[in-house]
């Protein structure tokens, strides 16, 4: 009798505690305050909203990125990207180079056109158009990082003139406009640049260009062609040799002189 007390009266001490918790915790609920409501922006009256094909596009202008890269030669390579693979609007700044000789005290030439590499002499197209992609090509005596940045500068101040820039492009030039490997990765002209562009650009700026020309540069002529065989115009114009060369540099059959 005393056992079936004892167990009656626990149940009810356990009810009891349930009871409890169940008041406590629906007390803390109810106490519970919700979030703070956020402020918004100040909104117009919805009857003024209206949206209109002009406003649904893109307001923001293109950057176009300056790059430049040094040559094996004393030459540098300057192009206008605008995403990989693909250049864009530069044609003020390529006519004034073409027709005025702009810039010209800073050593830019010509603008020629890029080929698809050293063993393909074939133009580079865009990507996203499939015209011929451009090179600025300029000579200099000396080529540094600050150089680099300052004939880009240069040639930036020139596309950001508004006569230059109807359409308000950002031409950018930063510390990632320099390709320039180090010197024992530099690549030699034919990378970049057909080769009947590169015999008259030697045609064009050094002396006594004749069949003797490679025998008397052979130092520096593998700067500017250096597959193992040379491009016929090459040959005949400037006496790089027609068997072309082995892998120490020398023509096939030459013989050092004893």
């Amino acid at each position: 009798m005393l056992f079936v007390a004892g167990a009656i009266s626990l149940v009810i001490a356990i009810a009891s505690i349930q009871a409890n918790s169940l008041v406590t915790t629906s007390g803390t609920r109810k106490g519970k305050q919700p979030p703070k409501k956020k402020e918004s922006p100040k909104r117009k009256e919805i009857g003024s909203i209206h949206f209109s094909s002009n406003s649904l596009k893109q307001k923001r202008k293109p950057s176009y990125f300056l790059k430049i890269v040094k040559l094996r030669p004393d030459f540098e390579l300057i192009f206008i990207d605008a995403t990989p693979g693909t250049d864009r609007y530069g044609q003020r700044l390529y006519d004034h180079i073409t027709n005025d000789d702009g810039f010209r005290s800073k050593g830019i030439l010509l603008v020629a056109h890029h080929r698809i590499d050293r063993d393909n002499n074939g133009l580079l197209t865009n990507a996203l158009n499939g015209y011929p992609r451009r090179a600025i090509v300029c000579i200099v005596d000396t080529s540094t990082h600050e150089s680099h940045l300052a004939i880009l500068s240069a040639l930036r101040t020139y596309l950001m003139l508004p006569e230059n820039n109807k359409f308000g492009y950002d031409y950018v030039v930063n510390s990632a406009s320099d390709l320039t490997p180090l010197d024992e990765d530099l690549k030699p002209m034919n990378a970049y640049i057909q080769d009947d562009v590169i015999v008259n650009i030697i045609l064009n700026i050094y002396d006594s260009t004749d069949q003797s020309w490679y025998q008397n540069n052979s130092a520096s002529a593998l700067d500017f062609f250096s597959s193992p065989t040379f491009p016929q115009y090459a040959i005949d114009t400037l006496g790089y040799p027609p068997e072309g060369i082995e892998q120490n540099g020398f023509a096939r059959g030459f013989q050092m002189p004893s």
